[in-house]
């Protein structure tokens, strides 16, 4: 999963839960209105519930993957072994490898079909053709998504 899906899944999922608290505030503002109880109570269960989705930190994904001011000494090729970062790859296990430029001062690279986006880091946007040209020289078979 690249970091763009993971930020579009996040707001997702915020997006229905604070759809579905809307939801639940309005059953219940019924229900105490129809009974003709206190309304402070579910006025605070609401405003809780609507709060909630946005203080959530889900720390299973790296939003921000980790810094390299040098991307090749990340990166090495031994045979038929790919070591990425304290990781070695076969080859044949990799199709496909994500480089893109993250802003105008960061550039990233990403895995994302091998070892579920625990390869990815980033490093300076400058170094991006570098990057790109290591692959095209050293791994011809491995596609290149941009």
């Amino acid at each position: 999963m690249t970091f763009k899906e993971i930020m579009a899944d996040t707001k997702a999922k915020r997006w229905a839960c604070l759809s579905w608290s809307a939801s639940l505030l309005l059953l219940v503002y019924f229900f105490y209105a129809e009974k003709d109880l206190l309304l402070f109570t579910p006025l605070i269960y609401s405003l809780l519930l609507a709060v909630l989705p946005f203080t959530n930190k889900n720390h299973t994904h790296q939003l921000f993957p980790e810094y390299f001011d040098d991307p090749l000494s990340q990166l090495r090729l031994e045979g038929e072994m790919l070591h990425v970062k304290q990781h070695q790859l076969t080859l044949a296990n990799v199709n496909k490898v994500a480089i893109d430029q993250l802003d105008d001062t960061k550039a990233f690279i990403d895995f994302p079909y091998t070892m579920y986006g625990k390869l990815k880091f980033s490093f300076p946007a400058k170094e991006l053709p570098a990057v790109k040209a290591f692959f095209q020289q050293h791994c011809p078979d491995i596609q290149i998504i941009s």
